[in-house]
């Protein structure tokens, strides 16, 4: 009698075992599926959050990010042409997307001129920092050069529509006024007299070149 007993007793807490993680089982399952797609979710946000559908404003952000990776040495003749020199690496290369895509005839021939002047002055910019020993002496007027790219980064359409031609009229007018507010930065304190040159020259080309990119923005706005 009691090994009948005992025997039924076993039976019951088996199949209640077998239940129990069964359900288990099935939770697991479920917290699993649940973690997947919300990690799925995240990445598919974290991925639609770094695309984007603009050339021009992809090639603006590489180039401020090139920036603000530079380090600076407290030189400020140094420093200016160290990132006039990347400031410059920026304009060319959306001046090429303008000449690989742009329509407008005026435009991609402006493009084409800034390939050709920026080309020159980026590699005199480049030789004097490869020449030229740098003092460490103000740090303080070596980050004011930073404050125009953040002022621009801070200002950009983010959203910005339209074609290439458009893309390019508004961004390039915005990087060369923040090339003209860090050459306006940097004289106050410059020693180097050809470099203290380009800057002056920097600042009277690219207001020319502002007054035409807005005025074509005006003669043709976005539908």
């Amino acid at each position: 009698m009691k090994t009948k007993k005992s025997n039924w007793n076993l039976a019951i807490w088996l199949c209640s075992a077998t239940l129990f993680f069964s359900a288990c089982n099935q939770n697991s399952g479920k917290t699993e599926t649940a973690t997947t797609e919300q990690t799925g979710d995240h990445a598919g946000h974290d991925m639609a959050a770094g695309s984007s559908n603009n050339k021009m404003m992809d090639l603006m952000h590489e180039n401020m990010t090139a920036m603000q990776e530079m380090k600076m040495t407290g030189d400020v003749d140094h420093d200016f042409a160290q990132m006039m020199a990347i400031h410059h690496e920026g304009a060319l290369t959306m001046a090429q997307e303008e000449v690989d895509n742009g329509q407008d005839s005026m435009l991609v021939n402006m493009a084409k001129q800034t390939l050709s002047a920026q080309k020159e002055e980026q590699e005199k910019l480049q030789k004097f920092v490869s020449s030229h020993q740098p003092a460490a002496a103000d740090t303080a007027a070596s980050m004011k050069l930073m404050q125009p790219m953040k002022t621009m980064m801070t200002s950009m359409d983010h959203n910005m529509k339209g074609t290439t031609d458009h893309h390019f009229a508004s961004l390039m007018s915005m990087h060369h006024q923040s090339a003209i507010d860090m050459a306006n930065a940097y004289l106050p304190n410059a020693k180097v007299p050809e470099i203290k040159a380009m800057a002056q020259k920097i600042i009277k080309d690219q207001e020319k070149e502002i007054q035409q990119l807005d005025t074509w923005l005006q003669a043709h706005p976005q539908q």
